[in-house]
């Protein structure tokens, strides 16, 4: 009898721990996912095709209206850390290009198209301290693009003005919601409704970014910490930034928040020889063009 119960406590046992281990397992997968399915892009009237089709039109238009920096070896750092840290997004469509662009002004800021357009200032890169940091600049504006807050809020305001037109032709009748859609007066370039961003669309932004930083290997903090700093350091040169991003509130204690929930602390990257790299390359160019 004594053998029956001891194995029968062992048994108990073997079994309380397998339970603790799945657990272990289940939970933090389960966190991840009510985390993950938080990410959705809003009602659109828009297809990721014609994301990218009126994202073009409009980042060629910004080329055209802003001082572009035409330098190989700046652009390619730019673009292969960009194009890293699209490919951990939630929601990234096979559509999306994933063009990064300098802007060269010493200003900070810096914008996303639709479709995968996005401009980051000189001066954004100059005042990061870190490739963190400059990564969670990039990360918050691939996050815009994916959660498609640019053509949210042009079909929001397209409904507005002429919902009867596009109800109409979602339905069938004469004309077509790309056609409807064209007649939005929603401006290109620098001037384009896609650039104006809500305090919602900041804070769903600023959740992807986090996201996409953790899953990239940098420091989840870093983004709203370039954020909080440039804000103190640089009041001056962010007049822009924080007009395009309106700041949604607790950015820092919201980071706090989400982090523990997508997984357990890493050996995360902050800086990188190639970040210092092209720190030192931007410094030894020439200054940017004065502001007309």
């Amino acid at each position: 009898m004594k053998v029956r119960n001891s194995n029968f406590g062992k048994a108990r046992r073997i079994r309380g721990l397998l339970v603790a281990l799945l657990l272990g397992l289940i939970l933090p997968a389960a966190m991840y996912a009510i985390g993950r399915l938080t990410f959705k892009p809003g009602f659109n009237l828009y297809t990721p095709q014609q994301d990218v089709a009126e994202g073009r039109k409009s980042a060629l238009q910004v080329e055209k209206q802003m001082p572009m920096l035409r330098n190989s070896v700046v652009e390619g750092y730019i673009n292969r850390l960009g194009r890293k840290l699209a490919s951990f997004a939630p929601d990234n469509q096979p559509v999306y290009v994933w063009n990064f662009h300098v802007v060269n002004t010493s200003d900070i800021n810096a914008f996303a198209l639709p479709g995968g357009f996005i401009f980051i200032n000189r001066g954004t890169i100059q005042a990061a301290k870190d490739e963190a940091q400059l990564a969670g600049v990039m990360a918050h504006e691939i996050g815009h693009v994916v959660m498609r807050h640019g053509t949210h809020r042009a079909s929001e305001m397209t409904l507005a003005r002429a919902p009867l037109s596009i109800v109409s032709a979602i339905l069938g009748s004469s004309g077509s919601v790309a056609g409807a859609l064209g007649q939005a007066a929603l401006g290109f370039g620098v001037n384009s409704i896609f650039l104006h961003n809500s305090r919602g669309m900041e804070a769903q932004a600023d959740q992807v970014g986090t996201y996409i930083l953790y899953q990239a290997g940098y420091d989840p903090y870093a983004m709203a910490q370039f954020f909080q700093i440039i804000q103190k350091r640089y009041p001056q040169q962010t007049l822009q930034f924080f007009s395009d991003h309106p700041n949604p509130g607790n950015r820092i204690q919201a980071v706090d928040r989400e982090v523990p929930l997508l997984g357990p602390p890493k050996h995360w990257i902050t800086d990188t020889p190639q970040f210092e790299t092209i720190k030192l390359r931007l410094a030894s160019l020439p200054p940017p063009p004065a502001h007309k």
